[in-house]
This record gives C-alpha cells, sequence and structure tokens, in this order.
C-alpha cells in the first residue's frame, strides 16, 4: 500500500467510512468506489443491501489507531458497548443486547463472526490488524445469522490472499508503557495456492493504579492473535479456502474502584484470559450448469477465565464490617458448525439462494466463589439447525424485491452439580422482505420489514443459588423462574443512499421502528448484600431513530464526514425487587441506549505527504441497568492524528481523549464499602483516559 494520498484518502473515506452508496452500475464516474459486503447469503454490493450496514476499514483503523474491536466501535452510529470486563465484550446496537455474562450460557443478541468463524461472546481477542473491513449489520438480522441476529451482527473479514507478494509490518509505543507489533505476509506459493499469514501483539499496564498492591498493572493488556489463510484454486471449477486463528488474551480485571476513580484497594486482582483455537474450510463448486454450491465447516475449542476481587478491598480495610471473596468463572466452549448453500449462476435474472446449516455447541462452566463450599459446575449443550432461502424479483430495470426466510430449530440441555437437568426444545423463524428502487443515477431508495428472533434458555446463575443460605424463603421462586422464554424482534426500515457524479457527497440516511415482544432482560433479588440474578421475558419493548452518515469533500484539501445517531428506547412489564419493595417499571428507556451518538470529523491534506485528523465521539447519558436507575454522564471526546508517508512508509502521532474526560463504559449502584457501613453508590468503570502514542507502518 504506497503513501495516503489525497485521491485515495478521499476514496476510502467516502466508499466506506460513511457506508458508500453507489455501485458501479448505477454511477458512471469512476471515483465511486464498489463496496461488496461478505455477511449477506451472498457477496453483494453494498448499495444493494436494504438495510443499515456500516463497514469500517483498514484506513479508518489505522487512522484511529485501533488494536481492539472497542476502540472503533463509536464510530458505528446507535453502536454502544459494554465493558465489566478487560475489553469492551458486550456489544449493543439500536439499545438492543447483553451488557454482562457470569453463570448463565447466553444467547447473544449481537453476534459476532471473524472469517465465518462464530466467535459471539468472545470479544476479548477481538484483534483488529491486518483486517480489510468490519461490516457492523443493523436491526433485526436473524433470516441471514439466525439466533445470534436478533438485533444486528458484526461480521469481520480478516486480509484475503493474493497472487502478488504483499505485507504490513507495524510498530507502535504509547503511555502507559503500552506497545504493539504487528507483522502480515501474503503472496503466492504456487500457481494455484495463495497464503497471508498474520501475527500481532498488543500490551499494555492499563489506566489503573492498584494502591494497596503498589502496582499499575493489574488491569493490564497482554493480546496475542495469529492468524492463517490458504487458498487453493483446486481446478477451474472448484476452490478450497481454509482460514486458522490463534488467540492467546491474558488479560487483568481490576476495574472497579471502591473510591469510584483510578485507583484500586484489591488485594487480589482479578484475570480476563481467552485462549482458543479456530479452523473454518470453505469449498466453492461452480461446475454445476444451475448453480453454485458452497460447503463451510467450522470448528472453535476456546478456555475463557474471568474473575474478580469482589470486595475490592484488602483485609483489614473496615475490621468488623469488611469480607473478603474472589469470584471466578472458567468456561471451555466448543462450536462446530456446516453450512451447505445453492445459489443460482451469475446470468440468472432473478437471484436466488437456499440453504442448510447445523450447528453443535458445547460450553462447560467452573464457578469458583469464596462464599461456597464446593466449585459450582454446569454444563450445556445446543444443537441449532436451520434451512433458509433468499430469492430476488426484478420488477424493473429500476426496482426489484427482496424476501428471505430461516426456518430454525434448537434443542438445549442443561445440567449442573446440584442435580438440576432442563431440556429445551424450541423452533423460530426470521425473515426480511425488501423493496429496492434506483430513484435516479445515483440514488437508492429502499423499504423492508423484518423478523428476528432468540431463543429461551435456563437461568443458571439463580439456580446456583437455590439452596444457598437466606435464600430459603426464595427458593420456590428461583425455581418458578428456572427457564426464560424466546424473544421476537420485528422491524421495519425505510432509507435513502445516494452520491453525487463524482463521489464528493455521500449521503446514507436510514429510519426504522423496532418492536420487541417478550424481551429477555436481567432481573434480580437484592436482599441486604446478596444478589440473586435471572433472565426474565418482559411484555414488550419499542426501539425506534435513525441513522445519517454523511461525507463530503470541501476543498481538494478538506473532506468532513459526520455519523449520527438518534434513538427512542421504552420497556413494558419490567418488574424488581429490593429487599421487601416490589416495583413495575413501565415507558422508561432501556438500558445502555443512549439517545443520541455522534462521530464526525476533519481531514486536512496539508502537504502530498502530510494529513491532519481531527475527530470527535459524543454520547448521551444512559441507563446502566434494568435493575436500577443510576445513568452514565454524557460523553464527548476528540482524538487527533498526525500522519506522514514517503512511499511504502507512515509515520503517525496520535492523541486519543485529548482532554483526558473521565467517562464510564459500565456501571453498578449497590453498596460495597465496608468504611461507610456499606451505603448505596454507582461504582463506574471508566473508559480510556488520555492516550498519547506514536506508530510506523511499512505496506508493501
Amino acid at each position: 500500500m504506497k503513501q495516503y494520498s489525497k485521491k485515495a484518502l478521499s476514496l476510502a473515506i467516502s466508499s466506506l467510512l460513511v457506508s458508500p452508496l453507489t455501485s458501479a452500475q448505477s454511477a458512471p464516474s469512476s471515483d465511486v468506489e464498489r463496496i461488496a459486503v461478505y455477511g449477506a447469503l451472498t457477496t453483494t454490493p453494498l448499495v444493494e443491501m436494504a438495510s443499515s450496514i456500516d463497514v469500517i476499514s483498514l484506513f479508518d483503523i489505522e487512522q484511529r489507531h485501533a488494536q481492539h474491536l472497542d476502540e472503533i466501535l463509536n464510530k458505528a452510529a446507535n453502536v454502544n458497548f459494554a465493558t465489566g470486563a478487560s475489553r469492551g465484550r458486550f456489544v449493543q446496537i439500536r439499545g438492543i443486547g447483553e451488557r454482562s455474562q457470569f453463570v448463565d450460557p447466553v444467547n447473544p443478541s449481537v453476534g459476532y463472526l471473524v472469517d465465518g468463524i462464530n466467535y459471539s461472546g468472545m470479544l476479548a481477542g477481538a484483534s483488529t490488524f491486518d483486517i480489510s473491513q468490519v461490516e457492523i449489520f443493523k436491526g433485526p438480522n436473524s433470516a441471514r445469522f439466525g439466533a445470534d441476529g436478533l438485533a444486528g451482527m458484526i461480521n469481520v473479514i480478516s486480509t484475503p490472499t493474493s497472487e502478488t507478494t504483499n505485507g504490513n509490518l507495524q510498530l507502535g509505543l504509547a503511555n502507559y508503557n503500552s506497545w504493539f507489533a504487528g507483522a502480515a505476509l501474503g503472496g503466492a506459493l504456487s500457481d494455484s495456492v495463495n497464503y497471508r499469514f498474520s501475527v500481532h501483539q498488543n500490551s499494555s499496564d492499563g489506566f489503573i493504579n492498584n494502591t494497596w498492591l503498589g502496582r499499575e498493572d493489574t488491569n493490564n493488556q497482554d493480546e496475542l492473535t495469529a492468524r492463517v489463510k490458504l487458498d487453493w484454486q483446486v481446478n477451474a471449477d472448484f476452490k478450497l479456502n481454509t482460514s486458522v486463528h490463534l488467540i492467546d488474551v491474558d488479560n487483568g480485571y481490576d476495574a472497579f474502584s471502591i473510591d469510584r476513580d483510578r485507583t484500586t484497594l484489591s488485594d487480589e486482582p482479578g484475570k480476563d484470559t481467552q485462549q482458543s483455537e479456530a479452523i473454518a474450510i470453505t469449498a466453492d463448486y461452480q461446475g454445476l450448469s444451475w448453480a453454485n454450491v458452497q460447503v463451510q465447516g467450522t470448528y472453535l475449542q476456546a478456555d475463557l477465565a474471568y474473575g474478580f476481587d469482589e470486595d475490592w478491598t484488602y483485609v483489614g480495610i473496615a475490621p468488623g464490617w469488611e469480607y473478603s471473596s474472589t469470584d471466578y468463572y472458567y468456561r471451555d466452549k466448543q462450536d462446530s458448525s456446516v453450512q451447505l448453500k445453492l445459489s443460482s449462476k451469475e446470468q440468472v435474472n432473478n437471484d436466488w439462494v437456499v440453504g442448510f446449516y447445523y450447528a453443535d455447541k458445547d460450553e462447560d462452566l467452573e464457578r469458583d466463589y469464596s462464599w461456597d463450599s464446593a466449585a459450582f459446575l454446569s454444563g450445556v449443550s445446543r444443537q441449532d439447525s436451520a434451512v433458509f432461502a433468499q430469492y430476488k424479483q426484478d420488477i424493473s430495470d429500476t426496482q426489484w424485491l427482496t424476501a428471505s426466510v430461516r426456518l430454525a430449530s434448537q434443542q438445549f440441555d442443561y445440567s449442573d452439580s446440584l442435580g438440576i437437568a432442563k431440556e429445551i426444545d424450541d423452533n423460530d423463524w426470521g425473515a426480511e422482505l425488501s423493496y429496492q428502487q434506483q430513484a435516479s443515477a445515483n440514488t437508492m431508495l429502499y423499504l423492508s420489514v423484518l423478523r428476528s428472533y432468540k431463543m429461551g434458555g435456563v437461568n443458571a446463575s439463580s439456580l446456583s443459588k437455590a439452596n444457598d443460605e437466606g435464600l430459603e424463603a426464595f427458593r420456590q421462586i428461583i425455581l418458578d423462574n428456572s427457564e426464560f422464554g424466546a424473544e421476537s424482534l420485528v422491524g421495519t426500515e425505510f432509507g435513502l443512499k445516494g452520491a453525487n457524479q463524482d463521489g464528493s457527497l455521500v449521503v446514507d440516511f436510514n429510519v426504522f421502528y423496532q418492536w420487541r415482544d417478550d424481551v429477555q432482560y436481567k432481573n434480580s433479588f437484592v436482599i441486604n448484600q446478596s444478589f440473586v440474578d435471572f433472565y426474565n421475558n418482559a411484555a414488550s419493548g419499542r426501539n425506534y431513530g435513525l441513522e445519517a452518515n454523511l461525507r463530503a469533500v470541501i476543498s481538494p484539501s478538506v473532506d468532513v464526514f459526520l455519523n449520527l445517531g438518534w434513538l427512542e428506547t421504552e420497556i413494558k412489564g419490567i418488574t424488581r425487587r429490593v429487599d421487601d419493595v416490589f416495583e413495575n417499571l413501565q415507558d422508561r428507556e432501556q438500558a445502555h441506549a443512549p439517545s443520541y451518538q455522534v462521530n464526525a470529523g476533519i481531514n486536512w491534506q496539508l502537504s502530498e505527504n502530510l494529513t491532519w485528523l481531527v475527530e470527535v465521539d459524543a454520547k448521551d447519558d444512559f441507563y446502566y441497568s434494568f435493575g436500577h436507575d443510576q445513568r452514565s454522564d454524557k460523553q464527548l471526546i476528540v482524538h487527533s492524528n498526525v500522519s506522514y508517508s514517503h512511499g511504502d512508509w507512515q509515520f503517525s502521532v496520535y492523541v486519543r481523549n485529548l482532554f483526558d474526560e473521565q467517562y464510564a463504559n459500565r456501571g453498578f449502584a449497590f453498596g460495597n464499602d465496608p468504611r461507610d457501613e456499606y451505603e448505596f453508590h454507582t461504582y463506574e468503570q471508566f473508559g480510556e483516559p488520555r492516550r498519547i502514542g506514536a506508530s510506523v507502518n511499512y505496506h508493501f
């Protein structure tokens, strides 16, 4: 990759950062790049997708100096995330998505795929090095992705192989004793085999000072990722693609402060780790006269560990009031899947796809909790199967309809060391019907109606406490709520995607309305200092708003961009109990659903080789949970990046959170300070402080 010229910069931003809109067939200008979306049932030009999809490119990732997915999510409108771990592992799209995971085997509302491998719920190792693009699908997407696509999907594509030798070397340093280094190389092994290899290490002391232990690395980051791709063109009609991933994350977790700042007093800091190996093999056969055939098989094995110092303090801080305990969760996950897909040949006017999907998922948990006399063990086995189809009907040269449907079945078996066993068999469906019209040479309008689903499950967390001392009065309530039901989401969306002739002005705008039924939400009993968490189904919810992405070239040396999300949410039928007080929430905003989100910036081409980016992230305040009414503060974060390019080299100096604003990505509300006899407080995990760094990239 050569230096970032002004033309390359304009193309990258207009076509990727703000969701480029114009395909080659509809725009004669060569300045508007044609972008493919790989997460659809077939690879499809972005302009032909009748839904809101943000595409974040390698260019965007490098300008942000992001080493992890959670460092770029604020670039997408109506996308939020929660920490409560070493990284932002829990994503919400349009206000829908999980905010934590402890005992319960969670089926995420927002899934996460990398090269076709399902990492949903495992974002600790979400490295962004050597990634060609990140596709963020918003709204109901079960017709494409199944249960993991209830509210959306994050689909990541690593850099593909190529016949020509090319690569990338990266090295960076930043404050908080941070450094990162990566190397990627690709090319041809023979006339028929291409390869791509990458390895990346990210390390940092983190942003916490543990004053009791005298350490500044108890919330550290130690993240290693390696990927290999091999593509073998067996013959003219048959191709095999293989992707192998190795992830080794050994992060600390010491984020919540009893003093409610960036200093902790924990005497037993926790950890957040992921060691995983995964492989995906895809076989494409195009030798049939009437259809193309694709078979993909994946396998993933992951060992996950997550734990923390529950009291956040040390022995002796408040004799007579204090307690001391740790809570650790060790998971062993195995996930294998196979998908068979038949699709129409390219010359067919009305495209179609039919297919079958099967996945076998096992998850074993060991919880080691100081207050339990023995470890709590549980095992979950899931078998997911589905048939799916898609059909595109041309109405005229400028109008077409697309219909998709997915019929799914899940068998869910649960057992634990308390002798509790549950079996759940469920069936559900997802669908999409969209109308698209080419309104002009460079403008497309669409209207879509969609339905998503999310299967029910078992409340392992509450069941693990059914026999706990002090909870005898609630045992029957716990047993009565041992299961929770499926959730469905129906949405409608209207959008416009357009650009002027030369691509100097690009607009992507949509409005949406989503109906949630039988909303799955985390409820809890709070009795003194004891918590009993479990999932319930609320009556209903509503999520509606708009997303607008704008990019404009102001002059040959200046371009600007704006990504804006506005969101309104409400929930009905939530009940909660604190001690002996019952509450019923009606028409309250949903958790982690800020009313507005803004990402905006300006890019200056100061000279042929020198560029300067100033970027702003803004976010409204939001509720942290359904279990209490505490809210975050509003956020306004400024970033800056200066890059100098010379041939294949790029040198950058950057600042994220320029004004060192303190903001939070996760919050809890309860009493946990023995020094004030456990008065009620809001405790928050703060986001990244001011980061100052420099990097060098060599693209060849």
